[in-house]
């Protein structure tokens, strides 16, 4: 069975783990409206090492100075679902974190014939 490539739009978050809404933390918050959204699925890498634009390193090598590493959020979907993504989130994070949207093509199985005619 072959692949097909289909449009997609991919969403990724940056935001600092120690960012908080409401008592929670944002990136907690950032994957609820991912999901309200009905977005399909979502991935959270949690980083080890970082700087912003204050240039000061964040790191976990350094046990006093374990403070607001990075926490990247991304998501492929839809356009239409990945832009009202991209627009709340950027809404809620403000200034906390930087959003970001690019196109992209997902290889899935192609459809067999069977499969095509019941659709």
């Amino acid at each position: 069975m072959g692949k097909e490539l289909q449009p997609a739009m991919k969403l990724t978050i940056s935001v600092g783990g120690d960012e908080r809404s409401a008592h929670h933390p944002l990136f907690q918050e950032v994957l609820r409206i991912l999901r309200d959204i009905g977005l399909e699925g979502a991935t959270l890498t949690k980083g080890v090492m970082s700087y912003g634009h204050r240039r000061r390193i964040h790191t976990t090598m350094n046990e006093i100075t374990i403070e607001n590493l990075p926490v990247i959020i991304e998501v492929i979907g839809e356009e239409s679902k990945v832009d009202r993504a991209a627009t709340l989130i950027a809404e809620l994070l403000g200034s906390h974190g930087l959003v970001e949207l690019h196109p992209t093509a997902v290889a899935r199985r192609a459809r067999t014939e069977r499969e095509r005619t019941e659709s």
